[in-house]
């Protein structure tokens, strides 16, 4: 994974997760939800540009694997942080288990 690469991951994964919380903020008052959902998908339809970055220079495979899980995880963080949600010793586990499987997609060699 080149340099390049690694930034766009990077990059990729916190447009997500702005992406997830300006959806958040914008369902927390009427008022708000309609800026909210535009600047939610500004920062998420823009990501794909990253995405696609990486899809050059890697298998498609791991790379939307790191990518989308990646981003999951780190937007789950983020929710938690920024609007104070609890997460349960269960959903701890799942976040584990996620970048277990992660680090297993990212290790194992294509076939062909």
């Amino acid at each position: 994974m080149t340099f390049s690469s690694i930034m766009a991951v990077v990059a990729f994964w916190i447009m997500q997760i702005i992406s997830q919380l300006f959806f958040k903020w914008g369902s927390t008052l009427d008022s708000r939800w309609l800026w909210g959902f535009l600047c939610g998908n500004v920062f998420g339809f823009s990501s794909i540009y990253f995405l696609m970055m990486v899809y050059k220079t890697m298998n498609p495979n791991i790379a939307f694997g790191i990518c989308a899980g990646g981003a999951f995880l780190l937007a789950q963080l983020a929710l938690s942080l920024v609007f104070k949600s609890e997460v349960s010793i269960l959903q701890w586990g799942g976040v584990v288990v996620i970048v277990v499987g992660m680090l297993l997609l990212a290790a194992g060699k294509p076939l062909a």
